[in-house]
């Protein structure tokens, strides 16, 4: 039997309830981590945007138990699959890791986008048709990237369950998540600061290296006051349409030029997102045009 367990206490819970919007984060979150853990289990990893299938929701759906008090504690089961088992213990091996780093106080300095940026563009500028194509990233890609963005897309899910403990509206209050699928896991108590640097760990973005990636533009918004530009691109390299960020209007008038064009070659790096990605649906940040 698998079972998932999440006990909320403290100024989060009234009279041993908590409320509608809480309760319908939780399942929603858990439902997406255990979605997320299965297409890990059925296909190896997990790429950007993935679904389920029709024929796989016998295998994800929980049955909701009736809350309990002493705090409030949320319970789901689900008795028909063993498999159900292993997306439990998959989820608890997800998340091991970064709650001990939290928990220690591991949580590196954000990293400056507009450092790493002008970083790459020195090296393009010196490197130029030298520097690595993508397509060959493509063929050896980093060991891990694929792992750690798996284990991102479940950790990224109970962040949501855990990061409203930061607010100060909500000070005092604790969440612990008990799984238990072919084994016990430990619990995880999250409180204010454990949910902050969780939160640190598994947001943190930096860029990857400059690569050459053939490209079609397939448009591209120049943003507002409130949104950086960006660009929808076809990867040609990975036959994937994928996001291109970019740092600012100089961006977009140099890319728009080639927007009509069928082929354009541009220094791009790979996004990445809690030290993983998807190497072929991922986002890429724009670095610039490869004459």
């Amino acid at each position: 039997m698998a079972i998932f367990s999440i006990h909320y206490d403290g100024s989060i819970t009234t009279e041993h309830k908590v409320s509608v919007r809480v309760m319908a984060r939780t399942y929603e979150h858990m439902q997406r981590a255990i979605d997320r853990a299965y297409l890990i289990n059925k296909y190896g990893n997990v790429w950007k945007h993935a679904r389920l299938k029709a024929e796989d929701y016998e295998f994800v759906n929980f049955t909701a138990e009736y809350p309990k008090e002493g705090g409030i504690i949320l319970d789901a089961i689900q008795a028909g699959h063993q498999a159900a088992s292993e997306l439990i213990d998959r989820i608890g091996n997800a998340i091991l890791s970064p709650f001990e780093q939290a928990l220690n106080g591991e949580v590196e300095e954000a990293t400056q986008i507009a450092n790493e940026i002008a970083e790459r563009r020195q090296y393009v500028a010196g490197m130029q048709n030298n520097t690595m194509p993508f397509s060959q990233m493509l063929a050896e890609p980093p060991a891990n990237w694929a792992d750690r963005y798996s284990n991102r897309s479940i950790l990224k899910e109970i962040d949501q369950l855990t990061y409203p403990l930061a607010s100060k509206r909500l000070e005092g209050s604790t969440v612990e998540i008990a799984l238990q699928g072919q084994r016990t896991h430990p619990v995880f108590l999250f409180d204010a600061q454990q949910a902050r640097n969780f939160h640190g760990l598994v947001s943190r973005r930096e860029l990857g290296p400059a690569l050459i990636v053939n490209a079609r533009i397939r448009d591209l918004d120049r943003g507002n006051d409130f949104a950086f530009p960006k660009a929808k691109i076809e990867n040609l390299d990975s036959g994937r349409e994928v996001t291109l960020h970019l740092s600012g209007q100089a961006d977009v008038e140099e890319l728009h030029p080639h927007h009509m064009l069928q082929h354009v070659r541009i220094y791009a790096c790979p996004f990445i997102e809690g030290g993983g990605f998807d190497l072929r649906g991922g986002d890429l940040y724009f670095v610039g045009v490869a004459t």
